[in-house]
């Protein structure tokens, strides 16, 4: 598999789900289940390059003022989202963490559980077609870093200052904001 043919499966997904992020969780799923345990590898090693790709502090601060906060768990999950939202969506959002605002109305409700299903599919399809569920490492073994920095969303103005877009999603235009 290629990142090339990685890239074509999600897109292939969202594109048959018309848009509903829960289809697109389980047409994947369907796609994943049919591939080889070599292929599966395969895609879960370009999965991790792609989640990496939206592991930085900027991405981090952009989704607490999408969704009105985030910890650990539910920026995995938020990441998860934003690759399967396709490369050029993920890279314009690693490149200006502000633009998530575009793609804002994409996260419902039901996104969440959807979501953390994404976030490991990989892994239990693997355990389906192997009865294991000690996949194949794929990626570092090192822990990881946030990259950027952090704190640019402690306070309302910084949050202006930093995505204007989102924060007047999230606060509304108030006395004149940005």
């Amino acid at each position: 598999m290629t990142e090339d043919e990685f890239w074509e499966i999600i897109d292939g997904c969202r594109a048959a789900s018309g848009g509903d992020f829960v289809e697109q969780v389980r047409l994947q799923h369907e796609r994943l289940a049919q591939m080889s345990v070599e292929e599966l590898v395969a895609f879960g090693t370009y999965w991790d390059a792609a989640d990496d790709v939206a592991f930085d502090w900027g991405v981090w601060d952009a989704a607490a003022l999408m969704l009105g906060g985030c910890g650990d768990d539910l920026f995995g999950d938020f990441r998860a989202w934003l690759v399967a939202q396709g490369r050029s969506a993920l890279l314009a959002v690693a490149g200006e963490p502000d633009s998530l605002v575009d793609l804002a109305d994409r996260w419902t409700d039901l996104t969440y559980g959807a979501a953390e299903t994404l976030n490991y599919q990989v892994f239990s399809v693997y355990e389906e077609k192997t009865g294991s569920c000690e996949m194949p490492q794929f990626g570092s073994s090192e822990p990881r870093d946030l990259t950027g920095s952090p704190g640019k969303i402690a306070t309302r103005e910084l949050a202006f200052q930093y995505y204007p877009r989102l924060a007047a999603r999230h606060y509304g235009q108030v006395d004149g904001a940005q």
